[in-house]
């Protein structure tokens, strides 16, 4: 851990956020009780009471979030205990989904557990769409290719990532790090029609889990209609021989994989956050319009870009979230068209929650090694439990998104970094 360098950081925030006033208060730590009895005085049936009081109290606090009363998990990617106990120990997907205005509306993502959105060449965006359950994947797409930073944002989740090609730097980076992969590109069926699916089941050739969607085919070009689902993905997993068992992590095996530290009650942290209904978040000069709003009813940010709001063609709905993040990352140009994310570097940026917003900083310090996100004390923040849209923006463009702290005020500039000051 970068601890220099998130102290550096954080001390030159405060100079800027005045948010960093609102701070989390810390409750009194309250001593554990327990009750001294003598070998006699206790009778066989007393102990074993006693022994499952202590051990319920300390599933409870080990893991606040699981309730033993319920026979599903704890979703690592939402926080929320509603995944099927079958998918124990087996590690998430990520998708690599097609943002281009000539790609849209997209299908399946209003199911993602989370989304990540990022700068390719020329500023358009895509999305890394994350599943915790293979057997939770709708039909997605369209699906694209990959790119360095979608890898790395995929291993940092131990994610098997999934795209239909690529640009020609990521096939060594994949290599070096060992990321586990499937690219449609090389295993597409071409021409197929999902709408003729018999019971919900598009029939492939053997070795292709992949198609082009032939309504599609006839409305838009050809590099904007790969599609794929959890089924074939499942087929395309077991055929690569990839394996789908998480490995512990043996430096550190308190780890619970989660994507984010998720509390069972609301966050602290953004309890003691600024008001904020609205916020535009600038991508780049293409994508500048990521607008979320805040729906108190539902306790959503829904969705627009371009101008409308980005519909799942699946369900016809909009894409809503509890959280959604801001995470100001060093991008720039490789010199050949596409662009490099140092995300090793870490950074700042905001979190939104509740209708409320915070400053934060984060660090990422490997490929294979997740996001983690602290508040300005440079503790380890506390997030929202709910599914979660991540916006990687480039340093250079921070003080261009907006936000509105409320419905009857004008929108004004999210506050950018000390050195701008």
């Amino acid at each position: 851990m970068k601890n220099l360098k998130i102290t550096a950081t954080l001390l030159s925030l405060t100079l800027l956020f005045s948010l960093a006033g609102c701070k989390k208060e810390v409750p009194e730590e309250t001593p554990a009780t327990s009750a001294t009895t003598t070998a006699e005085e206790t009778t066989t049936t007393t102990t074993t009471e006693e022994t499952t009081t202590t051990e319920s109290s300390e599933t409870t606090l080990e893991d606040p979030l699981y309730d033993p009363s319920l026979d599903t998990l704890v979703n690592p990617v939402t926080g929320i205990q509603d995944m099927d106990a079958e998918n124990e120990g087996l590690r998430s997907i990520a998708i690599v989904i097609n943002n281009c205005h000539a790609a849209l509306p997209q299908r399946g993502i209003s199911q993602a557990d989370a989304i990540y959105e990022y700068e390719t060449e020329g500023g358009q965006t895509r999305l890394l769409a994350l599943f915790a359950d293979l057997n939770t994947i709708p039909e997605m797409g369209s699906l694209r290719s990959a790119r360095i930073i979608a890898t790395d944002l995929a291993a940092g989740n131990d994610s098997i990532f999934i795209h239909y090609g690529r640009n020609p730097r990521v096939p060594d980076h994949i290599a070096q790090f060992g990321i586990d992969h499937i690219d449609g590109n090389n295993c597409s069926a071409g021409a197929n029609s999902s709408a003729n699916a018999a019971d919900g089941y598009v029939s492939l050739p053997s070795g292709l889990f992949f198609w082009r969607d032939s309504t599609w085919l006839s409305q838009r070009a050809l590099e904007h209609t790969a599609v794929t689902d959890g089924t074939h993905i499942a087929e395309a997993i077991e055929h690569f021989g990839i394996s789908r068992d998480i490995v512990p992590d043996e430096e550190d095996p308190d780890d619970n994989g989660r994507l984010f530290n998720f509390v069972a009650d609301d966050s602290a942290d953004i309890a003691a956050g600024e008001p904020c209904t609205e916020v535009n978040v600038y991508l780049s000069a293409m994508n500048d319009d990521a607008l979320f709003t805040y729906d108190p009813e539902t306790g959503l940010y829904f969705k627009e870009e371009y101008g409308a709001p980005q519909i799942d063609q699946t369900n016809d709905e909009q894409i809503s979230f509890t959280n959604v993040f801001i995470f100001y990352a060093n991008i720039q140009g490789h010199g050949d068209g596409t662009i490099d994310a140092y995300l090793e570097d870490g950074g700042t940026g905001w979190y939104f929650s509740d209708g409320m917003m915070v400053p934060i900083t984060w660090e990422k310090e490997s490929p294979n090694d997740p996001i983690i996100v602290y508040n300005l004390d440079g503790e380890e923040l506390e997030v929202n439990r709910g599914r979660s849209y991540m916006c990687m923006v480039d340093n250079d463009r921070i003080g261009m998104s907006t936000y509105r702290a409320d419905a009857e005020a004008e929108m004004q500039n999210l506050p950018g970094e000390a050195d701008e000051a």
